[in-house]
Protein backbone atom coordinates (compact mmCIF):
# COMPACT_ATOMS: atom_id res chain seq x y z
CA UNK A 1 0.00 0.00 0.00
CA UNK A 2 1.30 3.63 -1.02
CA UNK A 3 -0.58 6.61 -1.09
CA UNK A 4 -0.20 10.52 -0.94
CA UNK A 5 -2.44 10.34 1.98
CA UNK A 6 -2.69 7.72 4.95
CA UNK A 7 -5.80 7.89 7.29
CA UNK A 8 -5.93 6.28 10.35
CA UNK A 9 -9.19 6.24 11.52
CA UNK A 10 -12.84 5.25 12.58
CA UNK A 11 -15.90 3.86 10.20
CA UNK A 12 -19.26 3.82 11.08
CA UNK A 13 -22.71 3.27 9.61
CA UNK A 14 -24.58 6.42 10.32
CA UNK A 15 -28.32 5.89 11.23
CA UNK A 16 -29.92 9.68 10.42
CA UNK A 17 -32.95 10.55 11.43
CA UNK A 18 -35.14 13.99 10.50
CA UNK A 19 -36.34 15.31 13.64
CA UNK A 20 -38.67 18.33 13.59
CA UNK A 21 -36.73 18.95 17.47
CA UNK A 22 -34.44 17.33 19.60
CA UNK A 23 -36.55 14.94 22.36
CA UNK A 24 -36.08 16.11 25.82
CA UNK A 25 -35.22 13.50 28.96
CA UNK A 26 -37.68 10.83 28.55
CA UNK A 27 -39.52 12.47 25.66
CA UNK A 28 -40.24 10.70 22.28
CA UNK A 29 -40.48 12.33 19.32
CA UNK A 30 -41.77 11.31 15.84
CA UNK A 31 -38.58 11.04 13.33
CA UNK A 32 -39.56 12.08 9.67
CA UNK A 33 -37.43 10.02 7.83
CA UNK A 34 -34.81 7.85 7.82
CA UNK A 35 -32.14 6.27 5.89
CA UNK A 36 -28.26 4.98 6.44
CA UNK A 37 -25.02 6.28 5.15
CA UNK A 38 -21.55 5.36 5.44
CA UNK A 39 -20.11 7.78 7.50
CA UNK A 40 -16.96 7.54 10.86
CA UNK A 41 -14.98 10.72 10.81
CA UNK A 42 -11.72 8.60 9.40
CA UNK A 43 -13.80 7.43 6.27
CA UNK A 44 -15.61 10.86 5.79
CA UNK A 45 -12.30 11.85 5.36
CA UNK A 46 -10.32 9.69 3.76
CA UNK A 47 -13.42 9.66 1.17
CA UNK A 48 -13.55 13.31 0.82
CA UNK A 49 -9.54 13.80 0.11
CA UNK A 50 -9.72 10.25 -2.59
CA UNK A 51 -12.79 12.56 -4.21
CA UNK A 52 -10.92 15.21 -4.33
CA UNK A 53 -7.97 13.25 -6.22
CA UNK A 54 -5.90 12.48 -3.77
CA UNK A 55 -4.34 8.89 -3.72
CA UNK A 56 -5.50 7.80 -0.06
CA UNK A 57 -5.05 4.68 2.13
CA UNK A 58 -7.40 3.56 5.09
CA UNK A 59 -6.49 1.95 8.20
CA UNK A 60 -9.03 0.63 10.79
CA UNK A 61 -11.33 -2.07 12.21
CA UNK A 62 -15.10 -3.32 11.05
CA UNK A 63 -16.89 -6.04 12.31
CA UNK A 64 -17.23 -9.08 10.07
CA UNK A 65 -21.14 -8.22 9.63
CA UNK A 66 -22.93 -6.49 6.62
CA UNK A 67 -21.93 -2.77 8.24
CA UNK A 68 -18.41 -3.85 7.92
CA UNK A 69 -18.99 -5.08 4.28
CA UNK A 70 -20.89 -2.08 2.98
CA UNK A 71 -18.32 0.37 4.38
CA UNK A 72 -15.28 -1.26 2.97
CA UNK A 73 -16.88 -2.16 -0.19
CA UNK A 74 -18.05 2.05 -0.59
CA UNK A 75 -14.63 3.07 0.14
CA UNK A 76 -13.14 0.87 -2.22
CA UNK A 77 -15.64 2.11 -5.24
CA UNK A 78 -14.21 4.98 -4.48
CA UNK A 79 -10.35 4.50 -4.74
CA UNK A 80 -9.61 4.32 -1.47
CA UNK A 81 -7.05 1.60 -0.74
CA UNK A 82 -8.56 -0.77 2.34
CA UNK A 83 -6.20 -3.32 2.31
CA UNK A 84 -5.25 -2.41 5.87
CA UNK A 85 -8.82 -1.97 7.47
CA UNK A 86 -9.14 -5.45 9.54
CA UNK A 87 -12.54 -7.19 9.65
CA UNK A 88 -12.84 -8.31 13.45
CA UNK A 89 -15.49 -11.30 14.65
CA UNK A 90 -16.21 -10.43 17.61
CA UNK A 91 -17.53 -7.11 17.71
CA UNK A 92 -20.01 -4.89 15.50
CA UNK A 93 -18.78 -2.25 13.48
CA UNK A 94 -19.23 1.20 14.82
CA UNK A 95 -22.74 2.62 14.36
CA UNK A 96 -23.72 6.10 14.66
CA UNK A 97 -27.30 7.84 15.24
CA UNK A 98 -27.92 11.33 14.20
CA UNK A 99 -30.91 13.52 14.14
CA UNK A 100 -30.91 16.25 12.21
CA UNK A 101 -33.57 19.50 12.93
CA UNK A 102 -35.02 21.57 9.97
CA UNK A 103 -32.86 23.80 10.46
CA UNK A 104 -29.78 21.32 9.26
CA UNK A 105 -27.76 21.00 12.58
CA UNK A 106 -27.24 17.75 14.10
CA UNK A 107 -26.93 15.04 17.23
CA UNK A 108 -24.47 12.42 17.06
CA UNK A 109 -23.82 9.61 19.59
CA UNK A 110 -21.60 7.03 18.66
CA UNK A 111 -20.78 3.33 19.85
CA UNK A 112 -17.73 2.62 18.63
CA UNK A 113 -17.92 -1.26 17.92
CA UNK A 114 -14.54 -2.36 16.05
CA UNK A 115 -13.40 0.98 15.96
CA UNK A 116 -12.46 0.76 20.17
CA UNK A 117 -9.92 -2.58 19.37
CA UNK A 118 -7.51 -0.57 16.75
CA UNK A 119 -4.60 -0.39 19.19
CA UNK A 120 -0.75 0.74 18.63
CA UNK A 121 0.41 -2.52 17.93
CA UNK A 122 -2.01 -2.31 14.53
CA UNK A 123 -0.20 0.59 13.97
CA UNK A 124 2.99 -0.49 14.33
CA UNK A 125 2.17 -3.38 12.01
CA UNK A 126 1.86 -0.81 9.36
CA UNK A 127 4.28 1.80 9.75
CA UNK A 128 5.87 1.30 6.44
CA UNK A 129 2.51 2.46 4.73
CA UNK A 130 2.87 5.66 7.27
CA UNK A 131 6.22 6.51 6.25
CA UNK A 132 5.26 6.47 2.23
CA UNK A 133 2.80 9.13 2.65
CA UNK A 134 3.06 12.51 2.09
CA UNK A 135 0.32 13.54 4.82
CA UNK A 136 -1.36 11.13 8.02
CA UNK A 137 -4.60 11.98 8.93
CA UNK A 138 -6.08 11.71 12.44
CA UNK A 139 -9.38 12.18 14.45
CA UNK A 140 -10.18 11.08 18.01
CA UNK A 141 -13.33 7.93 17.18
CA UNK A 142 -9.97 5.40 17.89
CA UNK A 143 -8.52 4.79 21.25
CA UNK A 144 -6.02 8.05 22.39
CA UNK A 145 -2.95 5.93 22.39
CA UNK A 146 -3.40 4.91 18.84
CA UNK A 147 -4.02 8.36 17.40
CA UNK A 148 -0.61 9.21 19.43
CA UNK A 149 1.17 6.18 18.37
CA UNK A 150 0.31 6.71 14.77
CA UNK A 151 1.66 10.54 15.05
CA UNK A 152 4.82 9.23 16.68
CA UNK A 153 5.58 7.10 13.52
CA UNK A 154 5.02 9.80 11.50
CA UNK A 155 7.17 12.35 13.17
CA UNK A 156 10.05 9.17 13.02
CA UNK A 157 9.73 9.22 9.29
CA UNK A 158 8.99 13.39 8.85
CA UNK A 159 5.40 12.30 7.42
CA UNK A 160 3.21 15.75 8.33
CA UNK A 161 0.46 15.07 10.77
CA UNK A 162 -3.29 17.06 10.17
CA UNK A 163 -5.40 16.47 13.26
CA UNK A 164 -8.92 17.07 13.54
CA UNK A 165 -9.75 17.08 17.66
CA UNK A 166 -12.91 15.75 17.42
CA UNK A 167 -14.56 14.68 19.21
CA UNK A 168 -13.82 17.50 21.80
CA UNK A 169 -11.78 15.97 24.59
CA UNK A 170 -8.46 16.69 26.75
CA UNK A 171 -5.27 15.96 24.75
CA UNK A 172 -2.09 14.53 25.94
CA UNK A 173 0.50 15.93 27.55
CA UNK A 174 2.92 16.02 23.62
CA UNK A 175 0.42 15.39 21.24
CA UNK A 176 0.11 18.82 19.79
CA UNK A 177 4.04 18.74 19.47
CA UNK A 178 3.70 16.02 16.68
CA UNK A 179 1.24 18.16 14.74
CA UNK A 180 1.83 19.94 11.86
CA UNK A 181 -2.18 21.04 11.36
CA UNK A 182 -4.99 21.07 13.55
CA UNK A 183 -8.61 21.65 12.19
CA UNK A 184 -10.99 22.56 15.53
CA UNK A 185 -14.31 24.35 15.65
CA UNK A 186 -15.03 26.57 18.08
CA UNK A 187 -16.02 23.83 20.22
CA UNK A 188 -13.25 22.00 20.10
CA UNK A 189 -11.07 25.35 20.17
CA UNK A 190 -12.48 25.93 23.52
CA UNK A 191 -11.88 22.70 25.25
CA UNK A 192 -8.35 22.86 24.15
CA UNK A 193 -7.77 26.22 25.08
CA UNK A 194 -10.40 27.56 27.35
CA UNK A 195 -11.11 30.48 25.25
CA UNK A 196 -14.29 31.06 23.68
CA UNK A 197 -13.43 31.76 19.63
CA UNK A 198 -16.59 33.29 18.44
CA UNK A 199 -14.97 35.88 16.46
CA UNK A 200 -11.54 35.97 14.32
CA UNK A 201 -9.65 37.77 16.92
CA UNK A 202 -10.61 35.44 19.58
CA UNK A 203 -9.81 32.48 17.61
CA UNK A 204 -6.38 34.25 16.68
CA UNK A 205 -5.51 34.30 20.68
CA UNK A 206 -6.83 30.55 20.73
CA UNK A 207 -5.12 29.47 18.22
CA UNK A 208 -1.65 31.15 19.83
CA UNK A 209 -2.18 29.22 22.41
CA UNK A 210 -2.24 25.99 20.53
CA UNK A 211 0.83 26.86 18.05
CA UNK A 212 2.67 27.37 21.61
CA UNK A 213 2.03 24.09 22.35
CA UNK A 214 3.82 23.10 19.65
CA UNK A 215 1.13 22.76 16.43
CA UNK A 216 2.88 24.93 13.50
CA UNK A 217 -0.93 26.04 11.82
CA UNK A 218 -4.26 26.14 12.79
CA UNK A 219 -7.62 26.07 10.99
CA UNK A 220 -10.16 27.45 13.35
CA UNK A 221 -13.71 26.90 11.91
CA UNK A 222 -16.37 29.15 13.15
CA UNK A 223 -19.29 28.11 11.34
CA UNK A 224 -20.68 31.04 9.46
CA UNK A 225 -17.93 33.16 10.36
CA UNK A 226 -15.15 31.52 8.14
CA UNK A 227 -12.06 30.16 8.88
CA UNK A 228 -9.75 31.94 10.97
CA UNK A 229 -5.33 30.43 9.77
CA UNK A 230 -2.75 30.83 12.09
CA UNK A 231 0.78 29.37 10.62
CA UNK A 232 4.46 30.51 11.57
CA UNK A 233 4.37 33.39 9.15
CA UNK A 234 1.10 34.68 8.19
CA UNK A 235 -2.61 34.93 9.68
CA UNK A 236 -5.65 35.25 7.43
CA UNK A 237 -9.51 34.45 7.39
CA UNK A 238 -11.25 33.15 4.87
CA UNK A 239 -14.84 34.12 4.36
CA UNK A 240 -18.01 31.88 4.47
CA UNK A 241 -19.79 30.92 1.57
CA UNK A 242 -23.52 31.76 1.92
CA UNK A 243 -25.37 28.64 1.47
CA UNK A 244 -28.73 26.95 2.62
CA UNK A 245 -28.03 24.44 4.64
CA UNK A 246 -29.59 21.02 5.21
CA UNK A 247 -27.60 18.74 6.94
CA UNK A 248 -24.10 19.96 8.65
CA UNK A 249 -23.23 16.20 9.59
CA UNK A 250 -20.01 15.45 7.67
CA UNK A 251 -19.01 19.40 6.92
CA UNK A 252 -15.93 19.19 9.18
CA UNK A 253 -15.01 16.08 7.83
CA UNK A 254 -15.58 17.57 4.08
CA UNK A 255 -13.13 20.53 4.83
CA UNK A 256 -10.67 17.94 6.61
CA UNK A 257 -10.08 15.65 3.59
CA UNK A 258 -10.53 18.77 0.75
CA UNK A 259 -7.43 20.43 2.76
CA UNK A 260 -5.24 17.59 2.77
CA UNK A 261 -6.17 16.85 -0.76
CA UNK A 262 -4.90 20.68 -1.57
CA UNK A 263 -1.84 20.22 0.65
CA UNK A 264 -0.30 16.97 -0.63
CA UNK A 265 -0.79 18.81 -4.13
CA UNK A 266 1.29 21.42 -3.03
CA UNK A 267 -1.31 24.33 -2.60
CA UNK A 268 -0.34 27.37 0.05
CA UNK A 269 -2.12 27.92 2.93
CA UNK A 270 -4.62 30.29 1.45
CA UNK A 271 -5.57 28.33 -1.90
CA UNK A 272 -5.94 25.39 0.30
CA UNK A 273 -8.21 27.02 2.93
CA UNK A 274 -10.47 28.61 0.30
CA UNK A 275 -10.69 25.27 -1.34
CA UNK A 276 -11.62 22.95 1.93
CA UNK A 277 -14.12 26.25 3.03
CA UNK A 278 -15.87 25.43 -0.81
CA UNK A 279 -15.89 21.74 -0.32
CA UNK A 280 -17.67 22.54 3.36
CA UNK A 281 -20.11 24.73 2.64
CA UNK A 282 -21.53 22.17 -0.95
CA UNK A 283 -21.48 19.54 1.45
CA UNK A 284 -23.74 21.09 4.03
CA UNK A 285 -26.61 21.46 1.32
CA UNK A 286 -27.17 18.20 1.31
CA UNK A 287 -28.09 15.09 3.31
CA UNK A 288 -26.17 12.51 4.77
CA UNK A 289 -21.92 12.04 5.37
CA UNK A 290 -19.83 10.92 2.52
CA UNK A 291 -23.52 10.97 -0.25
CA UNK A 292 -22.78 14.64 0.81
CA UNK A 293 -19.71 15.23 -0.63
CA UNK A 294 -18.15 16.73 -4.11
CA UNK A 295 -15.84 15.33 -6.62
CA UNK A 296 -12.77 17.89 -7.80
CA UNK A 297 -15.16 19.37 -10.57
CA UNK A 298 -18.21 19.81 -8.87
CA UNK A 299 -15.74 22.02 -6.74
CA UNK A 300 -14.09 24.40 -8.87
CA UNK A 301 -17.78 25.00 -10.89
CA UNK A 302 -18.70 26.21 -7.44
CA UNK A 303 -15.80 28.07 -7.07
CA UNK A 304 -16.17 29.55 -10.40
CA UNK A 305 -19.46 30.88 -9.84
CA UNK A 306 -19.23 32.06 -6.22
CA UNK A 307 -16.42 34.13 -7.85
CA UNK A 308 -18.39 35.88 -10.73
CA UNK A 309 -21.18 36.60 -8.14
CA UNK A 310 -18.85 38.69 -6.08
Amino acid sequence: MSADIVVVGSLNMDMVMGVARRPAKGETVLGSDFFLNPGGKGANQAYAACRLGAKVAMIGKVGDDLFGGQLLEHLHLAGVDVSNVERVSHLATGVAAITVDPEGDNSIVVAPGANGELRPADIRLREAAISQAKLLMLQLEIPMETVVEAAQIAKRHNVPVLLDPAPAQPLPEGLLQLVDYIVPNQSEIEELTGIAAWNEASAVLAAEHLRARGVDTVFAKLGDKGVAVVGRSEIFSVRNYRVEAVDTTAAGDAFAGALAAALVSGEDLREAAGFANAVGAITVTRRGAQSSMPDLEETKRFMQSAKKGD
